[in-house]
């Protein structure tokens, strides 16, 4: 549904976007995931339409929305496009039936067409019962469902989130974030979200694209992206386990400099394992410990249903067909 080409934008002599190619499916969800100043930010406003795109191409449905050779762009408000923002972006003086119905006002729907759409719309984001309220009265959750029932208002053809879960405590950003992806799948909408959240990534995408340096490091689901990283760059960035030289592990017939061992990778063997270690710390965790070693010079963390040893030196064994060879 979504196809970009070779985008590049620069700002002044710094070059954000340095070739960006990407494919979206109509009814998917993905992610552009990666730290600040990585270009994630300026690819979502150039598909809203709010900056223009230096080279390279933006469609949808075939249509060309950006492409500077061709001289042709569609401005924002043509592309049928809902917007969720980060700090919710909603009017205080407004009531949140307001709110949402501004968008179908400036369509030029008639005063009963918004009431029914801006009920139906609360219904979809359960938000019913609030109705009437001003977005002061409303928790953070609360305005951010307003902030999407907004965006789902005119029916848009994609809904681009920025960041629509950071500025929420851990366990409503879990929750919100499921229904977010359940309102998506229940009205097939293709999804495109900003975020530098990891945990926010995989709860809320089919896809996602790793962005760095102004380019497109490595697209997949995200069970491919956090077990089977591409780069030690990306390895690190998800968080992905514990990265060591090859050298660690003399013994496997890799040929890359940089090894991954998932934290799964290490396993407590009572003697004669593949590495001695130290334990160093550890911590219990969602039903598990966390523990933190050191082993031929390099520290690792792995999970253990069991309680190690804390005094003293343990034995590790590596699950080999676990271990993934990353290029620097």
């Amino acid at each position: 549904m979504i196809q970009i080409q070779t985008l590049r934008k620069s700002f002044g002599p710094t070059e954000i976007l340095k070739g960006i190619d990407l494919d979206i499916a109509e009814g998917e969800f993905v992610t552009l995931l990666g730290h600040s100043g990585c270009g994630k930010s300026t690819l979502l406003r150039i598909i809203a339409g709010l900056e223009r795109a230096d080279a390279g191409q933006l469609s949808c449905d075939g249509a060309v929305l950006d492409d500077l050779a061709q001289g042709r762009f569609v401005p924002t408000q043509a592309r049928r496009f809902g917007f969720v923002f980060q700090d919710h972006a909603l009017w205080p003086h407004m009531s949140i039936d307001d709110n949402i119905a501004f968008p179908l006002r400036s369509a030029g729907w008639r005063k009963s067409e918004m009431a029914a759409r801006v009920r139906e719309v609360l219904e979809q984001v359960q938000m019913a019962e609030h109705a009437g309220k001003s977005p002061r009265q409303l928790s953070g959750g609360q305005r951010q469902r307003v902030g999407i029932a907004r965006a789902l208002a005119l029916s848009p053809r994609v809904l681009l989130l920025d960041e629509p879960l950071a500025s929420l405590d851990s366990n409503l950003r879990d929750d919100l974030g499921h229904e977010i992806r359940k309102l998506s799948k229940q009205f097939g909408l293709t999804c495109i979200n900003v975020t530098h959240d990891r945990r926010e990534a995989q709860i809320l995408s089919d896809r996602i694209a790793v962005m760095e340096g102004g380019r497109i490091q490595q697209v997949g689901a995200p069970l491919d992206v956090f077990t089977r990283p591409g780069t030690v760059g990306i390895a690190r960035f998800v968080n992905a386990g514990n990265i060591v030289p090859r050298a660690f592990l003399d013994d496997g017939p890799w040929t890359d400099d940089w090894l991954l061992l998932p934290r799964n990778a290490l396993q407590v063997a009572p003697a004669g394992g593949d590495v001695t270690a130290k334990v160093q710390d550890m911590v219990f965790i969602d039903g598990r410990f966390e523990v933190k070693v050191e082993a031929r010079g390099q520290e690792l963390t792995f999970f253990s249903d069991a309680r190690p040893s804390e005094s003293g030196e343990i034995e590790l064994t590596v699950r080999r067909e676990t271990v993934v060879p990353l290029s620097a």
